[in-house]
């Protein structure tokens, strides 16, 4: 940002004549330097939550050795798919989850199927 103090009205803000600026990038390079990873779900479907439609991500718990899962949005309960499933460890971490940028990355890229 230009600044770190923003104006609560835009009478001040002209007052003021700072320019207000910001970049934001979603979607840059990791700070290791490395790309954004790439989930891709061969074909199949997103997985997202039934309820809310949030993808799934690092913050989702699942439980039941794997087979739910909850959306740690709306707190929704939801089946694993079949085509997704990994059974768990005892503190239900998936075994796959090296194989699982989605579920170690704040930011990926989902290669989508041609459903999307």
């Amino acid at each position: 940002m230009t600044t770190d103090r923003v104006p609560s009205t835009g009478q001040l803000a002209k007052d003021c004549g700072i320019p207000l600026a910001i970049v934001v990038k979603p979607f840059g390079a990791l700070p290791s330097g490395e790309e954004i990873p790439q989930s891709n779900f061969a074909g199949k479907p997103i997985v997202r939550c039934k309820e809310c439609r949030a993808y799934i991500n690092p913050f989702v718990r699942f439980v039941e050795n794997g087979t739910k899962w909850i959306c740690n949005f709306c707190k929704d309960v939801n089946n694993t798919e079949s085509y997704y499933y990994s059974a768990t460890d005892i503190n239900g971490q998936r075994l796959d989850i090296d194989n699982r940028p989605e579920l170690a990355y704040g930011s990926i890229d989902f290669i989508a199927s041609k459903d999307y």
